[in-house]
């Protein structure tokens, strides 16, 4: 196993003599060794082939499912040895809305679960039923 944060690879003798000879005819090139050269070599093709593309960061926070009963909510930021995340179960009643994994009626995952659309039409609906549901932010 390689210590350090560098590795070697093995190539043709031909092909290096060829970079080489490159080099030293291109100096405008601003390669000072066959390592420049490759590595930018290999820098271009990931690039090209988009292996150096950074992952999308996932949102902390993203509607699982929606009811007229609530809604779950995938949080990402309680993880733990297995999992990636937990999903949270959010839910209207006439009384008003609760959060089941903070056991309050007024936290985070309520906040975020009054951004969805879908449960913006459930809250206002309930509201004109005479329900105690919080009335959702304006729209951004």
């Amino acid at each position: 196993m390689p210590i350090g944060k560098y590795r070697g690879v093995t190539l043709q003798r031909e092909l290096l003599n060829k970079i080489e000879e490159y080099i030293k005819t291109h100096p405008e090139m601003g390669y000072k060794s066959i390592a420049d050269f490759i590595t930018d070599a290999v820098r271009e093709k990931c690039e090209k082939l988009q292996v150096l593309t950074p992952t999308p960061q996932l949102p902390p926070l993203e509607h699982f499912n929606i009811s007229e009963h609530g809604v779950r909510i995938l949080d990402r930021t309680l993880t733990n040895g297995y999992s990636r995340g937990r999903i949270i179960d959010v839910y209207f009643r006439p009384e008003g809305v609760w959060c089941e994994y903070c056991q309050t009626d007024n936290c985070r995952h309520i906040q975020f679960a009054l951004t969805i659309p879908k449960v913006r039409e459930i809250v206002w609906r309930k509201r004109e039923e005479g329900w105690n549901l919080p009335k959702p932010p304006p729209e951004i």
